[in-house]
């Protein structure tokens, strides 16, 4: 599964994307997560196919507009909570993306 990881600059959420790609290899999915900021993620979509957009919850304030920029490539949208935004709790962002996507 491809997933777009958007935060505010692309740049701090790498910890946690390589986090959820070990994760998800853990529980015998291979997923591909690329980081990206939420000014890039209508490029990012246009470049690849992806199945999930992650929003980073600094950047929340966006989700309306990146929600109708997913949905037109039909990715879905989830907006990661406060609590899970760290590879403290990856296990749990692991649990939320793999129920979210119907697995």
């Amino acid at each position: 599964m491809n997933i777009l990881l958007a935060c505010g600059g692309g740049m701090s959420s790498s910890i946690l994307a390589d986090a959820l790609v070990k994760e998800a290899a853990k529980q015998g999915q291979d997923w591909v997560v690329n980081e990206s900021s939420i000014d890039k993620v209508e490029d990012d979509l246009t470049v690849k196919d992806y199945q999930i957009v992650l929003l980073a919850p600094q950047v929340s304030f966006r989700k309306k507009y990146i929600e109708e920029i997913a949905a037109k490539k039909d990715a879905k949208l989830i907006v990661i909570p406060m609590t899970m935004y760290t590879p403290a709790k990856i296990s749990a962002l692991f649990e939320l993306v793999d129920k979210e996507t119907g697995r």
